[in-house]
Formats: structure tokens, C-alpha cells, sequence
């Protein structure tokens, strides 16, 4: 069972992501803070992370910089979950953040979860 973490300062929004991916048959982890966030991905190392862009201690940005400068985090691959997602869709036809010039998927809130599901199907390979 693939292991995804959530990280998102918005309890409504991890809960509702979280029930969608446990009954999609995924092991979920959940964080509402960046640095929280961040020590579970060291802890868990999860297969996937979720993240939003804004949050009250670390943003998103700055959780992915810290992420991608770890050995045992780097490799984990990340998706961005906002309000923020330019709307310029790469090959997959999902959004793309810019974090210290490296472009990071993006699903925007409001989301389909449909499109949620294939986007995390996408970046896991599966």
C-alpha cells in the first residue's frame, strides 16, 4: 500500500483528501504545519507528498527546499495543492509551481477529485 502524506494548514481540506485516498486504498499521513510536515516526511518517508503553497510557519516553498537539500527526502516526489497553480498544464495536464526553478505539479483548490486520483496515480507510477 503506497503511502501519501498531506500536508495543509486547512483541517477541512486534509480530512476531505484524506478520506478520498484511504478509500482508494492509501495509507495517509497528515500534518496542518510545514515543519511538522517536514519531520514526518524524514520519519515516514512517504511515497508521495501532498502540500499547499500557504501556511502560517513554513510555507510549501520552503518545506520543498528543505526536502529536496535531505538524502533520505529528496527522491520523494511532490505535489502542490493551491489556490496559486499557474495555469500553464504540463504533459500530465497538471498545473506547475516554480520553486527555486524547479517546476513541481499542481492540483488547484477547488479540486476534482477525479483529477486528485490521476494525478497521484501519474507521479507514483501507477
Amino acid at each position: 500500500m503506497k503511502k501519501i502524506l498531506i500536508v495543509d494548514d486547512d483541517e477541512d481540506i486534509v480530512e476531505l483528501v484524506k478520506n478520498r485516498l484511504t478509500k482508494n486504498n492509501y495509507a495517509v499521513l497528515t500534518s496542518t504545519e510545514g515543519n511538522d510536515g517536514f519531520n514526518k516526511a524524514l520519519e515516514h518517508q512517504p511515497d508521495l507528498i501532498i502540500m499547499d503553497v500557504m501556511m502560517p510557519d513554513l510555507s510549501g516553498g520552503e518545506v520543498v527546499k528543505l526536502l529536496k537539500s535531505n538524502s533520505i527526502t529528496y527522491p520523494i516526489p511532490v505535489l502542490f495543492f493551491t489556490v496559486l497553480a499557474a495555469n500553464m498544464p504540463n504533459d500530465a495536464g497538471l498545473d506547475e509551481i516554480n520553486v527555486s526553478g524547479q517546476l513541481y505539479p499542481a492540483i488547484t483548490k477547488p479540486f476534482e477529485p477525479n483529477k486528485l486520483l490521476s494525478a497521484i496515480k501519474f507521479l507514483l507510477e501507477e
